[in-house]
């Protein structure tokens, strides 16, 4: 009987889908992020980011996407974030990088 019960929580741990959200994070200045941003983008200057990055999330599976005008201080961000545990931080690199991607709010 012990072994059934193990086996059946063994398959539900297995089948259970864990969803990771998706977040933007522009790291650029507050005046930056007002002239354009990416639509739904959570604004957090690179200096602030280890310090705030909790009022975004604090799943670090999610997956957020980084950018900055020029991918620069989004590579710092990434490194920062990952270093932080947060497997998912990718640098997205330059606003005009992540306009096709997405859509942009001017």
């Amino acid at each position: 009987m012990l072994k059934q019960v193990v086996f059946a929580g063994a398959v539900f741990m297995t089948s259970t889908v864990v969803w990771a959200a998706e977040h933007w994070i522009d790291v650029r200045t507050p005046e930056q992020y007002q002239e354009s941003h990416v639509q739904g983008a959570v604004n957090i200057p690179l200096k602030q980011l280890s310090q705030r990055i909790g009022e975004v999330t604090q799943d670090k599976n999610d997956t957020l996407y980084l950018y900055c005008n020029t991918g620069n201080q989004s590579g710092k961000a990434e490194t920062l974030l990952q270093n932080m545990g947060y497997k998912n931080a990718i640098n997205e690199g330059g606003l005009k990088d992540v306009a096709g991607k997405t859509t942009l709010v001017k």
